[in-house]
């Protein structure tokens, strides 16, 4: 099971992790209370920070060079034009925080800049091609990792890093880094020399270099902070003044939805679960179709969108871990263990419980299947069985980075139970605490959602691709498309929230053309624009509403067949097929866009819109290529006009992609 801007689109139809190619995937409630955990931070961050509901921030009024900052709710839409400073901060107790929010309002201090305060949890919200400046302040948890909270931004900012093509992804940022961290400890300030190394790799450039701060230094951050702001002033010439903030677009666009949210998700009930493909043997593809009801929830959402799902994890593997950890069933069933900082607040409650069962949090809280190095590496070091220590030492020996591929290709074939069948002689001497700090997070899935409101106004639907596999000789689940497909019944209640994704998103004007490439589950967000357009009364000519769809065999898993056949019989859309495998050549969705070349080139000639949905692997970027193609032919263009011309496709919002790794 794959795991989780613009970041890449959001996910669609499947799993899907958020990679930056150009989209966003956003509308978390920001108004939100921050969690505190209890555990030991090695930059002793102070726990008198915490939440962030206002903050300081200047209304960009005063023509004065230096005035005193007005507290205003975040985030304020500046009345005049200013220069917009993002500040970024990764936090386990609160001491970041704290000293970012300093920082913002010594930034907002001086006449024409707007800073804005975001906490790397939230990172999903930030689209970072509409940012100059990012200051970031960044705590290191532990034994060199990332605040908990912060895992996920690295996790993605580090897959960003490692795909050896976006070394210019990030070259029109600015940015500096403040470590904090604890010289008592080997890593003194990883997480921060970490993001400034990810920063660089991407191509932003260093206002200055990174200042490490050894514990709760003032006399380091105070100065620190001064001269961020003297740099910012000597740059402010050659940067761009902008009216608006679209973090405060994004604050309105998820109001509607802050009843329920990351933190505290609705509880829905599932009320269809269907089939939607015919399953004849092991190579088959199971898709199933769902749908989930809103009732009185508040919830809305706009075609797009996705919807997020916290999934819980198969309890026959949660109970084969606690038999490495308790000495008998009765004793591992009663241990308790603090809430994580990051669990939601579950049905029936008001506020998060201080403790929670440790199968539970297993079930709900802890990823399983997605390994950290640091958990080999902690095992290696507690291990008293020398041939154990030796294998351990073996694995890690070129480092725990993405270079050291025997140490990836034994995480990526690994699950926790496997490893702790393999190494059980050091698992019950290690305390309980190291191990479960070891862990990922169970990160909620997402999905496009695969209905409108317009249409079903009660509902939202979701379609998932299954995922099933053997991992040394036993059978395994991706986590999320079996919760769903095996461990939850119909009429049972799940936790979800809507993920608002502003940047995959129908044309305003309902006779537009648009062009939709979307094979497999990434047909999902097509079949709710085509509903949406249904509803608006505009699916009344089908050269307006053209979509490519592929699968491997049309009686097998055509998603969707009737509905998509019965709307290209009455002349509501245009609709393309390619199924790969009912003839001796293989046709996939790209050689049909290109047998209608002429037709594309029209549409695009005419102002339409061109959408992708699927696999960014291979299917993303051979369409992306015909597009280029199509576009030079067909033009008359240079391949490098060819490229500027879909570059300002993409500027505009007429080429929007929601693709996934």
């Amino acid at each position: 099971q794959q795991t989780p801007t613009t970041f890449q689109s959001t996910p669609a139809a499947m799993s899907k992790p958020l990679i930056w190619t150009g989209l966003v995937v956003g509308g978390v409630c920001l108004l939100a209370y921050r969690y505190l955990s209890s555990g030991y931070e090695n930059d002793h961050e102070s726990k008198k920070g915490g939440t962030f509901e206002s903050v300081f921030v200047d209304d960009g009024s005063s023509s004065a060079p230096k005035k005193k900052a007005v507290k205003k709710e975040r985030f304020v839409e500046p009345n005049k034009e200013v220069v917009p400073i993002l500040i970024l901060y990764g936090t386990e107790y609160g001491l970041s925080s704290e000293v970012a929010k300093k920082l913002e309002e010594e930034v907002n201090a001086i006449d024409g800049f707007w800073a804005r305060v975001v906490d790397m949890e939230e990172f999903e919200i930030l689209e970072f091609d509409k940012e100059q400046v990012v200051l970031i302040v960044n705590s290191t948890y532990g034994d060199g990792v990332p605040p908990t909270t912060a895992r996920p931004f690295f996790d993605n900012m580090e897959a960003l890093s490692n795909s050896g093509t976006n070394s210019t992804l990030f070259s029109h940022l600015q940015y500096c880094v403040l470590a904090l961290g604890d010289s008592a400890y080997p890593y003194y300030c990883r997480a921060g020399k970490t993001m400034d190394k990810l920063f660089g790799d991407l191509g932003a450039k260093k206002i200055m270099n990174r200042v490490d701060v050894d514990q709760e230094d003032w006399s380091v951050m105070d100065p620190w902070v001064e001269k961020v702001c003297a740099k910012l002033l000597l740059k402010k010439s050659d940067l761009q003044i902008r009216s608006g903030d679209y973090l405060h677009d994004k604050v309105l666009a998820s109001a509607a939805n802050s009843g329920f949210n990351r933190k505290k998700p609705y509880y829905s009930k599932l009320s269809v679960r269907r089939a939607i493909t015919q399953m004849n043997d092991g190579e088959d593809k199971e898709t199933i179709h769902y749908d989930f009801e809103l009732e009185d929830s508040g919830l809305t959402f706009t075609v797009g969108d996705a919807l997020a799902i916290y999934p819980t994890n198969s309890l026959e593997e949660v109970d084969q871990i606690l038999m490495y950890l308790a000495s008998d069933a009765n004793t591992a069933s009663q241990m308790k263990i603090n809430t994580p900082s990051w669990h939601y607040i579950e049905e029936g409650q008001e506020e998060k419980s201080t403790q929670m069962l440790l199968r539970d949090a297993l079930a709900k809280c802890y990823d399983l299947h997605n390994l950290k190095p640091e958990l080999l590496q902690l095992i290696r070091d507690k291990t008293k069985n020398k041939n154990d220590k030796t294998v351990l030492t073996d694995l890690l020996a070129e480092g725990t980075g993405k270079s050291n591929t025997g140490l990836q290709d034994y995480l990526y074939k690994h699950h926790l139970v496997d490893v702790f069948s393999q190494f059980k002689d050091a698992i019950p001497s290690i305390p309980l605490d190291d191990l479960l700090s070891r862990l990922s997070r169970l990160l909620p899935r997402y999905y496009s959602i695969s209905s409108s409101l317009k249409a079903h106004p009660t509902k939202v639907s979701i379609t998932v691709a299954v995922v099933r596999y053997t991992l040394h000789g036993s059978k395994r689940v991706g986590v999320t498309s079996t919760f769903l497909s095996d461990r939850v019944s119909e009429g049972e209640r799940i936790p979800i929230f809507v993920n608002n994704n502003p940047d995959f998103r129908l044309p305003t004007d309902a006779q537009t053309p648009i062009v939709m490439v979307g094979p497999g589950t990434g047909l999902a967000p097509f079949r709710a624009f085509l509903q949406e357009r249904d509803a608006q009364g505009a699916l009344t000519n089908p050269s307006l509403n053209t979509i490519f769809f592929g699968c491997r065999h049309y009686g097998k898993d055509f998603l969707y067949r009737e509905e998509l056949e019965t709307l290209h019989k009455d002349s509501k859309i245009n609709l393309i097929t390619a199924f790969s495998r009912d003839q001796a050549q293989k046709v996939y969705v790209q050689h049909r866009i290109e047998e209608h070349a002429s037709f594309v080139w029209e549409s695009l000639s005419n102002g339409g819109h061109f959408y992708v949905c699927g696999d960014a692997n291979h299917m993303a970027g051979d369409v992306h290529k015909v597009l280029l193609q199509i576009v030079e032919k067909h033009g008359n263009m240079s391949s490098e006009e060819a490229e500027h011309y879909i570059e300002k496709l993409e500027k505009d919002k007429r080429y929007q992609k929601d693709i996934w790794f």
